[in-house]
């Protein structure tokens, strides 16, 4: 199961460099980028319209409007000084180049194999997967718009990304045999992962002290708004500004405190109960919805724990890379 976090991971990082890669080719053809910075047109050699300002002291002149043209573009000033979009592609380069390169070349590796094995992800696999990872999101929506505000990725980006990493995970397992017994064995030891659990969706507000959770309470109490009050007191810097949303949490996850979730558990639908010392602080909470997760049976939940064995036997994502990549002669050219 680790190596299967791992590889979720390992997905999300190449997510992320595919994005820095975006920025580049953003650059390139955003509309507008025949303008300097100024809002003037750029003008080009041999057009008649070429113009020469005098510099200022301490600046590099310009008198070559060609300059200006490709990589040498003013994209931005600070002060006197300037910088160029070769600028900014060389950093974003110098960075993130090989990591990006290497994702690609990864991807192209992954298509050529998925189709010399004839693999393929059918989309009800495709959608149980994403079911699973929109799991503690309000909905699919809310999940989608984390995904771009935090890593930039839009919904075609990130099914895309979601199908390399099924064939992915498929050209690991193929080779790796998983007994009908073993899979029996697992099943019978580990009950607890695979029956229904119920699911809480909580916001909680953490103060200091006692004094100021029952002052809260008593806000609270008097038709203040939850979210509003989670904003203005409560210390918790990653869900004020949320509003105190947690999400939807398993009613026995190890990493929430224990009489919390047992007091949340209890809850109507919008009812608040609190305060209840917690880590940190004392908490004042309010349950927004409960859910019931169901249980995997039959041929579902044996191909499911085939696959989790596979996998926490596979070699590393890296040397499985590395692997597909010579297979292909995989080679930088530059």
């Amino acid at each position: 199961m680790r190596k299967y976090e791992v590889l979720r991971a390992v997905v999300i990082l190449q997510a992320v460099c595919m994005v820095v890669l975006s920025v580049v080719v953003i650059i390139k053809v955003w509309p507008g980028n025949d303008r300097q910075l100024d809002g003037r047109p750029q003008t080009n050699v041999g057009s008649g319209e070429e113009t020469t300002e005098p510099s200022k002291p301490g600046q590099t002149p310009i008198t070559d409007p060609s300059q200006q043209s490709g990589g040498s573009r003013i994209i931005a000033k600070v002060g006197k000084e300037i910088i160029t979009l070769a600028d900014l592609e060389g950093e974003l380069h110098s960075q993130y180049g090989d990591a990006v390169l290497r994702t690609l070349m990864v991807h192209k590796a992954i298509d050529l194999e998925a189709a010399a094995s004839e693999l393929s992800v059918p989309a009800e696999e495709q959608s149980r997967e994403l079911d699973k990872m929109i799991e503690g999101y309000d909905s699919e929506e809310h999940f989608y718009e984390v995904m771009q505000e935090q890593l930039g990725m839009s919904k075609e980006q990130v099914l895309e990304d979601l199908r390399y990493r099924l064939l992915l995970e498929k050209i690991v397992v193929r080779s790796i045999p998983v007994s009908d017994e073993e899979v029996d064995r697992y099943i019978t030891d580990h009950p607890e992962e695979f029956n229904e659990k119920m699911q809480l969706h909580l916001q909680w507000i953490i103060t200091e002290t006692m004094k100021e959770a029952n002052s809260v309470m008593g806000l609270l109490s008097d038709g203040e708004d939850f979210a509003e009050m989670a904003h203005a007191y409560s210390i918790d810097s990653f869900t004020a500004d949320t509003g105190g949303d947690l999400g939807l949490i398993e009613k026995d996850d190890p990493f929430y405190n224990r009489e919390m979730m047992e007091t949340a558990s209890r809850l109507r639908v919008a009812e608040i109960a609190g305060p209840i010392k917690v880590d940190g602080g004392y908490a004042v909470i309010r349950l927004i919805e409960r859910q019931m997760t169901t249980n995997m049976t039959g041929s579902r939940l044996r191909d499911t724990v085939r696959k989790q064995l596979a996998l926490e036997r596979a070699d590393s994502v890296t040397k499985v890379e590395n692997e597909l990549l010579d297979k292909y002669d995989a080679v930088k050219t530059e």
